[in-house]
C-alpha cells in the first residue's frame, strides 16, 4: 500500500514532510501509532484478536495503527477503529489518555492511547480482512491473565501497561 505519514519533529511537531508509510525513517523522524481502548458502561473492554497472517497473529488486543497523512490523532483513533471492528466511535465520548514515545533505529513513534466510553452490541461487530478475527468484551482481570498467558499484545510495548495495571 501506498500510504503516507506524516512526520514529526521530536517534539512532537509536525515538520510538513510525509514519507511512505513501510520506508524507514531518518534519525530524528518520528511517526504517529494510535491505540484505542473502549470502555462500555459495565467497565469491560472491547479487545479484537489479530488475523493469523498479521504480525503477532492469533493474539488479543486493543485497537490501533498508523495515523496517515493529514489525519490529527483522533480521526486516526476512529478510523482504525472502525476499519478493525465496523463500530463508529464519537469524538466527544473520547479522552486522550498518554502520549508515550518509542524509539528505534528506523523506526521513531509517538504512541497517543486514547480511551472511549460507548456501549456497542458485539454481534455487530464486522472484522476486517487480514487485520482482525474477533472481538469481545473483557474485564481488566481477564485481559491481565490473557496477556500474563502469552495470549495479548505485550501490553509495555505498546504503552499500555500503565493502563491495565494501574501503576506509574
Amino acid at each position: 500500500m501506498d500510504e503516507r505519514i506524516d512526520i514529526y519533529d521530536a517534539n512532537k511537531k509536525l515538520t510538513g514532510r510525509t514519507r511512505l508509510r513501510r520506508q524507514p525513517r531518518a534519525d530524528g523522524d518520528f511517526g504517529l501509532v494510535v491505540f484505542v481502548i473502549v470502555q462500555n458502561s459495565q467497565g469491560l473492554y472491547l479487545i479484537t484478536k489479530r488475523a493469523q497472517k498479521d504480525y503477532m497473529p492469533g493474539l488479543w488486543e486493543n485497537t490501533g495503527g498508523v495515523a496517515i497523512a493529514g489525519e490529527t490523532s483522533i480521526e486516526a483513533a476512529m478510523r482504525e477503529f472502525h476499519e478493525e471492528t465496523g463500530f463508529t466511535l464519537l469524538a466527544e465520548k473520547g479522552c486522550l489518555i498518554c502520549t508515550k514515545r518509542a524509539m528505534a533505529p528506523g523506526f521513531s513513534c509517538f504512541m497517543d492511547v486514547w480511551l472511549f466510553e460507548m456501549d456497542f452490541d458485539i454481534e455487530g461487530f464486522v472484522p476486517q480482512k487480514g487485520e482482525t478475527i474477533a472481538a469481545r468484551w473483557a474485564a481488566r482481570e481477564e485481559i491481565l491473565k490473557l496477556h500474563d498467558k502469552g495470549e495479548f499484545v505485550p501490553l509495555a510495548e505498546i504503552g499500555l501497561d500503565e493502563f491495565y495495571r494501574g501503576y506509574p
